[in-house]
């Protein structure tokens, strides 16, 4: 099913400005970004902002360094797509200051993207786009039985000049078919296959960087490089430290992958409990690995690798960006967030639906690793 454009071609061609508020995730992020894309190119006039919608804004102090530079900014404000980003929205009186700063501009549509149930994310776009301004909004399904969404979310609608919706997903869709409905109704395009698969410009002086850490750390500068990602923010999507030390162990014990260097990623504030397992284990040439610096520190080690196994995360997604081989770890309840680029992808899905990740056992993941790699 296609989907009709909302917004008129007409209106967009005499259009200068749009604006957008949006949730961020990286993962999300992947494959939104393909339709923001589209909207670009076919209206390359039209100055795109993004006014960021934090639903973690706190009036603790503490938190607001690390929200302030929320890695993918790095990513947005070099991706080439947009003019001017409103980021400064993780404190109340910043957030207060954001809305007057983007209502001053007059803009001429404004554009909601507001996926959360519980936030009125469409009052907020009319305060910012005022009487004058043309607001746009995304209708998302809301459950029968979730009353508290319905009284949150439908007075809201009714602000909204105009409506999209996003594309119902089926068995066997992708999540990325949600934003190519979103391309044909804001931009008129349907995004092919091709067009949807994720991607990302790495800056040259990140792929030095990364090189460089690698010849470091390599007893072989031409040995293969493994990449393991064993940890999500939700511990139902994670594994456990040990059973990545586990599958070291296992690859190590066969001769092809002896003069194999492994990357294991981990938060920066577990690195050095990391090191301790990893020297207990007695594991040679195994290392912990965090992206502290910059956004593409990630991508770019990504793509130096020879495979990625990572657990149900937005690692496996950028590892289709950068098109290295990926092995991922995936729960039978989120099947439309698979790596999107079969041809380089591997699912290995938990036994049961309720299961976790950790129920994938290290000898699971370590055949797969054989079938995987040819060394």
């Amino acid at each position: 099913m296609k989907y009709t454009q909302v917004l008129s071609n007409t209106k967009l061609q005499k259009t200068d400005r749009v604006l957008f508020l949006i949730h961020l995730a990286i993962g999300d992020y992947t494959y939104m970004q393909n339709m923001f894309r589209a909207f670009h190119q076919k209206y390359p006039h039209i100055k795109i902002d993004l006014f960021i919608l934090e639903n973690r804004c706190t009036e603790d102090a503490s938190k607001w360094p690390a929200l302030e530079n929320y890695v993918i900014y790095d990513w947005l404000e070099t991706c080439g797509f947009y003019n001017k980003i409103y980021r400064r929205n993780y404190a109340p009186k910043f957030l207060k200051e954001s809305i007057a700063e983007a209502h001053q501009q007059k803009y001429p549509i404004v554009i909601t993207l507001g996926t959360l149930q519980d936030e009125q994310t469409e009052i907020l776009g009319r305060k910012i786009a005022g009487e004058q301004g043309l607001l746009v909004g995304l209708k998302i399904n809301l459950k029968w039985y979730r009353f508290k969404h319905h009284l949150i979310k439908r007075p809201s609608w009714r602000v909204l000049d105009l409506a999209f919706y996003s594309k119902p997903l089926k068995p066997g869709d992708h999540i990325s078919a949600v934003y190519n409905s979103w391309a044909e109704q804001l931009a008129g395009v349907t995004l092919s296959p091709q067009d949807r698969l994720p991607f990302v410009d790495i800056p040259e002086q990140w792929l030095k960087a990364a090189q460089k850490h690698l010849q470091n750390l390599k007893i072989v500068e031409s040995s293969p490089t493994i990449f393991i990602n064993y940890i999500a923010k939700d511990p139902k999507r994670s594994w456990k430290v040990e059973q990545a030390l586990k599958l070291v162990e296992i690859i190590r014990q066969n001769e092809r992958f002896q003069k194999t260097t492994f990357l294991i990623n981990t938060l920066p504030e577990l690195i050095s409990s990391l090191d301790k397992n990893i020297k207990e284990h007695s594991l040679s040439n195994t290392y912990s690995y965090s992206a502290t610096e910059n956004f593409y520190q990630l991508p770019a080690m990504l793509k130096l690798s020879d495979l990625i196994i990572s657990v149900e995360t937005s690692v496996i997604h950028l590892a289709n960006a950068v098109k290295t081989p990926v092995i991922a770890l995936m729960r039978q309840r989120t099947p439309h967030w698979v790596p999107l680029d079969k041809s380089i992808s591997t699912v290995i899905w938990v036994p049961k639906k309720k299961d976790n990740i950790d129920s994938i056992s290290p000898e699971l993941v370590a055949k797969n690793v054989f079938k995987a790699l040819t060394i």
